[in-house]
C-alpha cells in the first residue's frame, strides 16, 4: 500500500508513505534525489504556530498549523523511518530527538545524520527552527562517484570524508541501526552562522534553479559535509542504538573537555549542552568514578605532562597557560596523578630523551 503525503489540501509527490496501515512496516520514500525541509515552531502555547516548507526538484509544499490539535495531527506520522538518509541541524532553539526508544537533546548548532533503518521522530519543546536534508541512496552514490573526477590534487585529500563514508558503509550493509551525532567544537563561534548560510544557499539553489543547479547543489552538500568533518569545527560520534543515552552525553562532555584541556566550567558545559551540571556530574561519575571537576582536571594534567615533557616550557609557563593561579594546587594535583612534582617530571623526560639520543 502506498499513500502520498497531503499538506494544505494538496498532494505532494516529495514523500510517499509505504504500508501506511502498518505500525511496524510503514516507511517513507522520496520520489526525488534530494529534499530540503525547513520547519519553524514558535512555541507550545495556544497562541503559537508551526510552519513547514519542503522543496525538491519535483515539487514544493508549504504547511502551517495554528492550533495544538493541528500540530498533533501533523505529527501523527511520527515516529517513522525512511529509505533515504536524513541530516538534521538545529538552527534555533532546541528539540528532543527520539531515536528508537531513547531521547536526546539537540540544542542550536548540533546535527544528526540518521541512516535508513532508525525509527525516529522530532519532538518540539519550545521555539525552534530546524533544517532537514533528505538524500536518496542514488544521490549518495553520485557524490561518491564524484571523487573519481576531481580536478585539483587537494580535492583528493578531502574525499576521505567521515560522513560520506558512513553513508556508503550503510548502503553496503543495508542493515544495522546507527547514526552520527555532531556537536560544535568549543570556540567554534561561527558554526551556527555557517549552517544558516549553507541552508540558505541550498534553498536558493533549488527554489530558483539556474543552468548547473544540480552541480551547485552537489557542491554545496559536499562543502557542508567537509565543514562538518573538520575537527576544529565539529566533533563526530558514531552511535549504535544499543548504547545508552547517557553514553552519548558522556561522549559530548569528553569532546568539549578535550577541546579546552579540561578548563571548561560547569556553567559553560550547561550552556553548550543544555543539561544541568548536577546531571552531567552524575553521568561522568557513572562512567569514570570521578566528579565533573576531577574529570576535567584529568585532561588538564595530561596536557601539562605533554607540555613539560615535549616542549621544554618552564613549569611556571605551563601553570599560566593552563590557568592555574595557585602553584600549590598545581603541584598537589600533578604529584597525585604522576607521583612526582612537575619539575621532576620534566627533568626525567629530558634525561630520557638525552639517553635515547645516544
Amino acid at each position: 500500500m502506498k499513500n502520498q503525503l497531503i499538506c494544505s489540501g494538496k498532494e505532494s509527490n516529495i514523500l510517499e508513505i509505504h504500508h501506511a496501515d502498518s505500525v511496524i512496516n510503514a516507511y517513507y520514500d522520496m520520489s526525488a534525489p534530494i529534499q530540503f525541509t525547513l520547519t519553524y515552531c514558535s512555541g507550545l502555547s495556544d497562541e503559537c504556530y508551526y510552519n513547514v516548507i519542503s522543496v525538491s526538484p519535483n515539487k514544493d509544499y508549504f504547511f502551517s498549523c495554528r492550533t495544538r490539535e493541528e500540530f498533533h495531527k501533523y505529527n501523527t506520522r511520527a515516529p517513522h523511518q525512511h529509505r533515504f538518509f536524513e541530516l538534521l541541524f538545529v538552527l534555533e532553539g532546541s528539540i528532543l530527538q527520539r531515536l528508537e526508544d531513547k531521547e536526546y537533546l539537540y540544542p542550536a548548532g548540533t546535527c544528526c545524520l540518521i541512516n535508513q533503518n532508525v525509527v525516529h521522530m522530532e519532538k518540539h519543546i519550545g521555539e525552534a527552527k530546524v533544517f532537514f536534508i533528505g538524500m536518496s541512496v542514488n544521490f549518495i552514490r553520485e557524490l561518491a562517484e564524484s571523487r573519481q573526477t576531481f580536478y585539483c590534487q587537494q580535492e583528493g585529500k578531502a574525499c576521505d570524508n567521515t560522513i560520506l563514508q558512513f553513508m556508503e558503509s550503510n548502503i553496503q550493509l543495508e542493515k544495522g541501526k546507527n547514526y552520527l551525532d555532531l556537536i560544535p567544537a568549543f570556540g567554534n563561534e561561527k558554526g551556527l552562522s555557517e549552517l544558516r548560510r549553507l541552508a540558505d544557499q541550498l534553498l536558493r539553489a533549488i527554489m530558483l534553479p539556474k543552468l548547473g543547479a544540480a552541480y551547485r547543489i552537489k557542491g554545496l552538500i559536499l562543502e557542508l559535509l567537509q565543514y562538518l568533518d573538520t575537527e576544529s569545527y565539529y566533533h563526530i560520534s558514531c552511535v549504535r542504538l544499543n548504547a545508552s543515552s547517557d553514553q552519548l552525553l558522556f561522549s559530548r562532555i569528553g569532546h568539549l573537555m578535550e577541546d579546552t584541556d579540561g578548563r571548561m566550567s560547569r556553567s559553560d558545559l550547561e550552556k553548550a549542552l543544555c543539561y544541568s551540571g548536577n546531571y552531567m556530574n552524575t553521568v561522568v561519575q557513572k562512567y569514570t568514578g570521578m566528579c565533573l571537576y576531577e574529570y576535567g582536571m584529568s585532561f588538564t594534567l595530561k596536557k601539562a605532562a605533554r607540555l613539560l615533557g615535549e616542549t621544554g616550557m618552564a613549569v611556571s609557563e605551563v601553570e599560566k597557560q593552563l590557568g592555574f593561579t595557585n602553584r600549590t594546587h598545581f603541584y598537589k594535583f600533578f604529584k597525585e596523578k604522576y607521583g612526582v612534582t612537575p619539575g621532576m617530571y620534566k627533568k626525567n623526560c629530558c634525561f630520557s630523551r638525552g639517553r635515547n639520543a645516544h
